[in-house]
């Protein structure tokens, strides 16, 4: 048991060098020396973990992918059970990403310096190909679909854009609102359109 303590606490160091040190010098100009320094540990107890700091990188964005994709579906599952007899419009107007947001709020630095140009940009799109690919699936299993008013691959980048969109700038914000507020405003967001966002105000100045 304690050796396991130990371990947990080392990867944490680890991790917590790693996310430091991508913020201050990014990914590519950093190095194990760097990480080991910073984290207090050998390089020996660090290839204990790791191979690189690209074998780091890939288990910190796995870890996030698989806890994103597990918690989107018990989402999934929540809207299902309290959806009357699994309508596709009230089971998506039932959906939510409060699981979703709870684990990213938990892990906000991680994942916002992961996002960031210093980190692995192309991260977002893995996460943004994960939302698309659950919430199509679900679509496709309630009988639903996406709209074609306008070409389909411009309607998925709407829909999941706005989405994740928000979130990174929730994310990057000094002061954010809480999960259950970011929640609340995504909601709200899923039933405005573009020009419902536009308010011109009668009279002149």
């Amino acid at each position: 048991m304690k050796y396991i303590e130990q371990n947990a606490q080392t990867q944490a160091n680890i991790k917590k060098a790693f996310i430091s040190l991508i913020n201050e010098k990014g990914f590519s100009n950093l190095t194990v020396s760097d990480i080991t320094r910073t984290a207090g540990i050998s390089r020996g107890t660090f290839y204990v973990h790791f191979t690189d700091k690209f074998a780091l990188l890939e288990h910190l964005e796995n870890t996030i992918h698989q806890s994103i994709a597990a918690a989107i579906q018990s989402n999934i599952d929540y809207a299902i059970d309290n959806t009357p007899n699994n309508k596709a419009e009230e089971l998506f107007n039932t959906f939510t990403f409060n699981a979703a947001l709870d684990y990213a709020d938990s892990e906000r630095e991680t994942i916002r310096t992961l996002f960031s140009e210093k980190g692995d940009p192309q991260f977002f799109n893995q996460i943004k190909d994960l939302v698309d690919d659950m919430i199509s699936s679900k679509l496709i299993a309630s009988n639903g679909h996406y709209s074609d008013i306008i070409p389909i691959d411009y309607t998925k980048q709407i829909a999941i854009y706005s989405i994740l969109n928000i979130i990174r700038h929730w994310l990057n914000k000094e002061h954010p609102e809480s999960p259950a507020e970011i929640a609340t405003i995504l909601m709200r967001s899923r039933f405005l359109a573009p020009h419902d966002l536009l308010v011109f105000d009668d009279g002149q100045a």
